[in-house]
């Protein structure tokens, strides 16, 4: 009897310990981290839809600078939530106008929430890609005899992937690209994709 008491609580033991280190791991995957950057922007079709115009004789430039920040939980080693924000920077149009000197902007910012799914590559390295959607404000200026300026705000999707270094426990380089998706519309001259190509410091705690 007491042989078998010493098997069933050696096998209760072994079970408990078990459990408690797996919900440790579990517990252990929870992780919040936060990142801000900057780089490169395009606005496809914005130029495009400049062009467009048959009187308008000059330059454009859709890709500029832009920066962001985010935030994001881990609620697992392979998935989370992250929200950000992005400047678009600005679009630039300079010419004439049927022989009217003009100058165009238009710029921007969006707000996204997504989901993220990660790939770990050993201690230091991780994939990641996320999809969801964003809050978009832009803002169309047309500078002229006539000047003025046009607000349009929406909701679009956002998609997303990269890879982090870390290059110490806590901090590492995040490197992104993503998809703004059909921000503006023709009130403000053009529905553009936001193209985002960022490089980022992150920091996880």
């Amino acid at each position: 009897m007491t042989r078998s008491v010493q098997l069933v609580a050696g096998a209760m033991f072994a079970l408990l310990a078990e459990g408690a280190a797996a919900q440790s791991a579990k517990i252990g995957d929870f992780e919040y981290y936060a990142g801000i950057g900057g780089g490169s922007t395009k606005m496809r079709g914005y130029c495009e839809a400049i062009n467009a115009n048959a009187g308008f004789v000059g330059s454009c430039d859709e890709t500029t600078a832009g920066f962001k920040a985010f935030a994001g939980w881990k609620l697992h080693r392979n998935f989370g939530l992250e929200a950000g924000v992005a400047n678009f920077g600005d679009a630039r149009a300079d010419g004439t106008l049927n022989g009217t000197p003009v100058i165009g902007r238009w710029q921007g910012y969006g707000v996204d929430l997504s989901a993220i799914g990660f790939l770990p590559l050993g201690q230091h390295f991780e994939l990641f890609a996320k999809g969801g959607v964003a809050f978009w404000d832009i803002k169309s200026t047309t500078l002229n005899t006539a000047s003025g300026s046009i607000n349009d705000r929406g909701f679009s999707g956002v998609l997303g992937a990269g890879g982090t270094w870390w290059l110490m426990p806590q901090v590492g380089l995040r490197l992104q690209y993503e998809r703004f998706q059909n921000v503006g519309d023709e009130s403000v001259q053009v529905r553009a994709n936001v193209d985002f190509i960022s490089l980022n410091v992150v920091g996880r705690f």
